[in-house]
């Protein structure tokens, strides 16, 4: 028996009303597991996030030219819940993509209420419309990148939702791992100001996308952001730089801590040699969580960033799969 991947569209109601206009009409792809069909049995659910700069589509189709070839997620999922052994679970990839890369799956604005769509327009559509254990402590997320800082948004701020996650080489200690992307761009740019994204150009992206994200602005058109820096100087707006703070899992981790007991596992997952040293921005996590004396697990492997992603999604689920309740445990 074959798993099967399902796709769909539904309207995101959150993200209605977003300034940059972007669609609020959104793929959802479901990974259904062998017998699904053929049973009557309800299954846990885990919420891929996917990364910054794609779409839902483009995590399930792989890339088959450019720098590193990746096979089809089917591919990747396949193996967990056959070979692997993991029990089955359906894994479910919303969509979080934005014009300026990706909604970060946090609330905002600009970009779209990313956290409230997965809550209340995602989850609520899978539950209706599959036979998942519809409690917290049978569904699960997980994601790399932006994804894994997705995750831990998610679940760190919704326990009563999401009972574990795997969080993936996510962006965290943003005073250590960003803030150099600020002055990138500006280099990139000079000796022009900053006026909007660049297409083509990675660091005004970045920049602001995670502006449009963490520190929006309704009221400062026609880009709606404050940016982190002053130009020319470079100054640091340092009650800019606060609010993206407020979104970095090694800041927000010390408020949540009772959002994070209630969980009944908490992944941290990096490559030892990230481009980004975000390996460092989860020892760093991993060391307040210690302290709290939460319980969780971290681990690193050899990898960079991205180069075994499709290995570390294998190992999540795999590691999903042991915390999450599934019918009959």
């Amino acid at each position: 028996m074959r798993c099967a991947m399902l796709h769909t569209k539904i309207q995101g109601s959150q993200l209605a009303g977003n300034l940059l206009g972007d669609p609020t009409e959104r793929d959802v792809f479901v990974h259904l597991p062998p017998g699904y069909g053929e049973s009557d049995r309800r299954y846990a659910t885990a919420y891929m996030l996917h990364a910054y700069g794609e779409t839902a589509a483009q995590s399930i189709q792989g890339a088959l030219e450019g720098p590193r070839w990746q096979p089809p997620l089917e591919d990747v999922l396949d193996p967990v819940f056959g070979r692997m052994g993991v029990p089955p679970m359906i894994v479910v990839i919303p969509d979080g993509w934005s014009r300026w890369g990706c909604g970060q799956w946090v609330d905002s604005p600009v970009t779209g209420n990313f956290e409230q769509y997965v809550l209340h327009d995602v989850i609520p559509y899978v539950d209706s419309t599959y036979r998942t254990l519809p409690s917290a402590t049978s569904r699960g997320v997980f994601g790399f990148s932006s994804g894994g800082f997705g995750s831990w948004n998610l679940a760190s701020r919704n326990p009563d939702v999401f009972g574990a996650m795997a969080v993936l080489s996510a962006d965290s200690w943003l005073d250590m791992t960003h803030k150099f992307m600020l002055y990138k761009y500006l280099d990139s740019i000079w000796p022009e100001a900053p006026n909007g994204p660049v297409e083509g150009n990675v660091w005004s992206e970045l920049v602001y996308d995670y502006s449009a994200t963490y520190s929006p602005n309704p009221d400062n058109p026609p880009f709606f952001v404050d940016l982190p820096m002053a130009w020319p100087s470079g100054e640091l707006r340092q009650d800019v730089w606060d609010r993206w703070l407020a979104f970095d899992p090694v800041v927000n981790v010390h408020e949540r801590l009772d959002n994070l007991r209630k969980l009944s596992g908490i992944l941290l997952d990096a490559g030892a040699n990230d481009d980004y040293n975000l390996h460092w921005g989860h020892r760093l996590l991993s060391h307040y969580l210690d302290e709290a004396g939460i319980k969780h697990e971290h681990r690193e492997n050899s990898g960079n960033h991205g180069g075994r992603a499709n290995e570390r999604f294998q190992v999540a689920l795999e590691w999903l799969g042991q915390v999450l309740v599934h019918q009959g445990a």
